[in-house]
């Protein structure tokens, strides 16, 4: 008797333990590999290098607005369906597109952490090859829209790990909201109204300024006086490297401003290049500018990048990334 109930307490613990194992382990993912901004494209050759492969190119491929180089939104790594392994099953964005006579409807699906945590899968299907260049075609703004925004989530989850608490802090009790500034990030200059953040390397600079005003009027948001704005105050409390140089606005070079929804505050993006008046320096800036209706206010996160003669996109889409973790913090 002794030895049966012996035996069926071991039983049930090795019961226990399997299931417990079940549990632990199911659901759970692998981390997501890849370069930031590459997308993986599974799309058979001969469709890649056709009239399929051109509209796909013109979509992903575009231009990057507001770099002083030309770069593409996104770098575009290509394979075959024979080849889509486990190699590439973790990769951060894949993009899987599917020509055949079987497909019985035309439609683009995603799935978010399909192999991967993080991970950002969209499927695109079509009947033939004219009705995928409609798809890309038609739907070209919601498809880099899914991979930018997916970029920018990934990033802000790392962030959020490893924030400057000293930052956060601070724009928690001037300003009543955060910003997750990554280990790296150092302030500045601080004034009032008027933050200065940045990180700075041998060959690099990326770097943030925010700063507040009271809301006047709806002309506040307009290219001319956001750009108004930014210059006065640039000029006021960025110097440059020479005496009587200071950070301004590139003029001769198209800056772009649209209206959207910041967090629920309306707000306009602009972007274009910068330079330091007296100076040779210059590099990219985005400028989030949105009405903090609560306390009558303007806010503005000003970001820019020095990265002479190299590549700049990922530098400014990371800096962008923090200006999305922002957080709004309601008064006590």
């Amino acid at each position: 008797m002794k030895r049966i109930i012996q035996t069926t307490l071991l039983c049930l613990l090795v019961t226990v333990s399997i299931s417990s194992c079940k549990k632990t382990t199911q659901g759970l993912r692998p981390v997501v590999t890849g370069k930031s901004g590459e997308i993986v494209v599974i799309i058979n050759d001969a469709l890649y290098e056709g009239s399929v492969g051109d509209t796909l190119k013109s979509v992903l491929n575009d231009t990057q607005i507001g770099l002083p180089q030309d770069e593409t939104l996104f770098d575009i790594l290509q394979i075959s369906h024979n080849e889509f392994s486990s190699m590439f099953k973790t990769h951060r964005s894949i993009l899987d597109l599917r020509v055949s006579s079987k497909v019985k409807e035309n439609k683009i699906s995603v799935k978010n952490e399909l192999y991967a945590k993080t991970q950002s899968f969209m499927k695109i299907e079509a009947k033939s090859n004219k009705e995928m260049i409609q798809l890309l075609s038609e739907n070209k703004n919601k498809i880099i829209a899914y991979f930018h925004i997916g970029e920018r989530e990934r990033k802000i989850k790392v962030f959020k790990k490893n924030v400057v608490q000293e930052i956060f802090e601070k724009l928690k009790e001037k300003n009543n909201f955060t910003l997750s500034f990554p280990a790296g990030y150092t302030i500045n200059k601080e004034e009032p109204d008027f933050l200065w953040v940045s990180k700075e390397t041998p060959s690099t600079s990326q770097g943030m300024f925010i700063y507040t005003y009271d809301y006047i009027s709806e002309d506040s948001f307009t290219k001319d006086e956001v750009i108004k704005k930014r210059n006065l105050l640039l000029q006021k409390f960025v110097p440059g490297p020479k005496e009587g140089s200071y950070m301004s606005t590139e003029m001769d070079f198209p800056i772009s401003n649209r209206q959207f929804e910041f967090f629920g505050n309306y707000a306009t993006e602009t972007r274009g290049l910068w330079k330091v008046n007296g100076d040779f320096m210059g590099g990219p800036f985005v400028n989030i500018t949105f009405l903090d209706q609560k306390n009558n206010r303007v806010v503005c996160m000003d970001s820019y990048v020095y990265y002479p003669n190299h590549d700049k996109r990922e530098l400014l889409r990371e800096l962008e990334a923090i200006m999305y973790s922002y957080t709004s913090i309601e008064k006590e």
